[in-house]
Parts: C-alpha cells; sequence; structure tokens
C-alpha cells in the first residue's frame, strides 16, 4: 500500500525522524521513494526495469523512516550509502546532498526522472541519465516498530546499525564485539526495497572456510529470509520470516528476547547474540 500526502506525513511525525535539511513535501518524498534504474539518457530507457536491461546504476531512496537515506551503486566500487544531509526542490530541479555528494534530477513523468549536471560549453543543465522506478518501496506498515525499536535492532537505521554476533564465537571479556572471525545475523528493516533477516560469516571466517580452515564451533548455515511482519509483544520483538528464494516457502515465527546479562536470544534457534554497532562498515 502506497502512502502519500497527509497520511505519509502523520506517520512521519508519529517516528519523528525528519531531517532538517530535507525540506521536500511528503508528495514529494513519496514519488522518489522505491528503487530506481538509470541509464545514459541517449540510450533507449524502454527496457530499464527488464530483464532484460543492461544497466548497472541503480538508485534507493527511502525517507519514511529515516527521514532521508540514499543508496547509490553506479556499476563501480564507488558506491553510497547515507543519510541524506539535504533533499530540496527549486525551479523544477530535486537535489539531494549526502556528504559531499550531489545528485540533481528532474521530473520527467510517471516514475520517470532525468538525472541533471551543469554543461559549460552549454551554459546550461543538460540531461545526463534517464531514470526509471522499477520498484516502489515496500509497506513499511508491515514493520510495527518505533524509531527506538528500529535503532535497537534494525542494521538498516542511520545511527547505531546495529548487529548481533554470536556469542559462541565472541570474547569472554573486554570488548565482545572486537573478533575477527564471527557468525552473525542482522536485520534490514527500512526498506525501501525490502526487509531481510540475514545469517552471514564475517569475511576473516569466510576466507579461513574458503583456504580449507576450520571453525573452533559448528556453524549454523548462512542463509537470508523475507520478513513478512514484525513487531513487539511485551519484551518480545516477532518477526514472521520465509525463505529468501522461495516464494511458497511457508511462514514461520522467531522471536528476539532481550536476556537478564543483556545479551539477546532467538529461543527457536537455541542462540544467544552480543549486540554490537557499526554494521555498515564491518559488513
Amino acid at each position: 500500500m502506497r502512502i502519500v500526502g497527509a497520511a505519509l506525513l502523520a506517520l512521519v511525525s508519529t517516528i519523528g525522524v525528519a531531517q532538517a535539511g530535507v525540506t521536500l513535501t511528503p508528495e514529494q518524498q513519496a514519488k522518489l521513494e522505491g528503487v530506481w534504474k538509470g541509464i545514459d539518457a541517449a540510450s533507449d530507457a524502454s527496457k530499464l526495469c527488464s530483464e532484460q536491461s543492461t544497466s548497472h546504476n541503480t538508485l534507493s531512496l527511502e525517507f519514511l523512516r529515516t527521514g532521508g537515506m540514499i543508496f547509490y551503486d553506479d556499476g563501480t566500487e564507488a558506491t553510497t550509502r547515507a543519510p541524506l544531509s539535504g533533499a530540496e526542490e527549486a525551479n523544477g530541479i530535486i537535489t539531494l546532498t549526502a556528504g559531499n555528494q550531489v545528485w540533481r534530477f528532474r521530473d520527467t513523468g510517471n516514475n520517470t526522472m532525468a538525472s541533471v549536471r551543469s554543461s559549460a560549453s552549454l551554459g546550461a543543465d543538460v540531461d545526463d541519465m534517464a531514470y526509471k522506478r522499477c520498484q516502489e518501496p515496500a509497506d513499511r506498515n508491515a514493520i510495527a516498530f518505533d524509531a527506538t525499536q528500529l535503532k535497537l535492532i534494525a542494521a538498516d537505521m542511520p545511527g547505531d546499525e546495529a548487529f548481533f554476533i554470536d556469542t559462541r564465537l565472541v570474547p569472554k571479556t573486554g570488548d565482545r564485539c572486537k573478533v575477527d572471525e564471527t557468525q552473525y545475523v542482522f536485520f534490514a528493516l527500512i526498506g525501501p526495497a525490502e526487509f531481510r533477516l540475514s545469517r552471514w560469516n564475517s569475511f576473516a571466517l569466510a576466507d579461513k572456510l574458503a583456504s580449507g580452515g576450520k571453525s573452533k564451533l559448528p556453524l549454523d548455515p548462512i542463509s537470508d529470509w523475507k520478513i513478512t511482519g514484525a513487531r513487539v509483544d511485551g519484551a518480545k520483538y516477532v518477526f514472521q520470516i520465509k525463505d529468501y528464494e522461495k516464494a511458497d516457502a511457508p511462514v514461520k515465527t522467531i522471536h528476539l528476547e532481550v536476556k537478564a546479562n543483556g545479551d539477546f536470544e532467538i529461543p527457536e534457534w537455541k542462540r544467544s547474540y552480543v549486540r554490537c554497532t557499526g554494521f555498515q562498515s564491518r559488513s
């Protein structure tokens, strides 16, 4: 379900994540949210969203939960994932700013826009890339957490960027998050494309296993699950999940619970976890 206008504004106010530099109206934010594909403006953009698309340029935008986040990948290693420090419209051009990076866009129609650059030779703006919105944002109503709860759990929420290391693979004393060979879980909960729970090995552990080494303890299978719903039940965080790759997979329920010692537990998996921060720089 798409939320626009007054409904979106009311939900943003409830979540309380509006950012000072983001001055776009709720309607403008709703038109930008989702996953866009881009191609050179001189090329045929008709197949951008099809399986035949050759585009490696992907732009994702989220406002409702975060107040403004951009995920940008132009097909090189220079990808961007960052909060927006600015999002404004003037003279038909929308300008998005994250750190020292700036993107400028012009609305060209229904679910289409063009990135704009200044041309010194022409003395005017010219279209650089043609973009088409290939995926509208996921229904954030499926994730019934407020901003505080999202900050506690979500790896993709600006701020703590929480992830959870298996306690069997952490030091007994000192900084329990300071360990290289780990297995951990993380929750992607803000969208805009999807909600996901994943269990991964750290790079160091993955490299060790790939070179024939072994873990000190039995490892759980590396897996991804779609999160179809999430809510709070007392002191428990309840997730409905299903196999990521199987559309007809049954939905299962798991719980994330805070233990008396401050660790977290997923009782269905018989595993406990240490909450760590800075997932984006760690993963």
